[in-house]
């Protein structure tokens, strides 16, 4: 027979209620937060290859946020130099990693657990076809790299444009052939400013939330 709920275990569940409500939203929080962490901790690995290993003239854009028709892209990294403008994907993921330059998802697995994720060199070719869109260059000129930046280990073919982080000083010294003039840098330099959207809180949420909409 069912008992009647008495007064002082009213109080109670009043009191343990909130307690759980903040309880489930401080994990979460830190649990976004120590995302955001390995997110920028890649990133600014990267960043700092980039500006130690890359010959003069260049610039690099971080996170830049732009416009498309259906809501944003998020673009890790921008270098525009005499080579080229190279679109850089930066993943600070660990373990085992499969899937290849054609599968629309890829798989990270440690152990029994999986978590599936976005090609990423797809996911960079739509950033890169955004930018392509401010400009009227041909194809050649723009590339689309992916950098792994943890400890991961492929363990299929992701092609020659995934890369981890000890390969990006070798990959940046190559030879190629100079593309782009001083004053055209300038112009893509100053057209990327100009269609840029400011970085915030809410811009990155929106792009998050667009992103996992594309996954689920």
């Amino acid at each position: 027979m069912l008992q009647p709920v008495r007064g002082g275990d009213w109080v109670s569940l009043l009191v343990l209620i909130p307690l759980l409500v903040f309880i489930l939203f401080f994990i979460g929080f830190f649990a976004g937060r120590k995302s955001i962490f390995r997110k920028n901790l890649g990133e600014a690995k990267v960043a700092n290859a980039i500006s130690k290993n890359h010959p003069k003239p260049f610039h690099l854009f971080n996170n830049i946020t732009l416009k498309t028709k259906n809501g944003t892209t998020q673009i890790d990294h921008i270098l525009v130099s005499p080579y080229g403008i190279f679109i850089i994907e930066t993943k600070h993921y660990s373990h085992w990693i499969f899937g290849s330059p054609e599968q629309e998802v890829w798989t990270q697995v440690h152990f029994k657990m999986k978590n599936r994720f976005l090609n990423p060199l797809k996911q960079n070719q739509g950033h890169l076809n955004t930018l392509k869109k401010l400009f009227k260059l041909p194809n050649d000129k723009f590339h689309n790299i992916v950098v792994f930046t943890g400890d991961a280990k492929f363990k299929t073919d992701p092609g020659p444009c995934v890369i981890q982080l000890f390969e990006l000083p070798k990959f940046l010294s190559r030879d190629r052939p100079i593309v782009l003039d001083e004053k055209k840098m300038t112009y893509i330099v100053g057209r990327i400013e100009m269609k840029r959207l400011s970085r915030s809180v809410e811009t990155d949420e929106y792009h998050i939330n667009y992103v996992q909409s594309k996954l689920n």
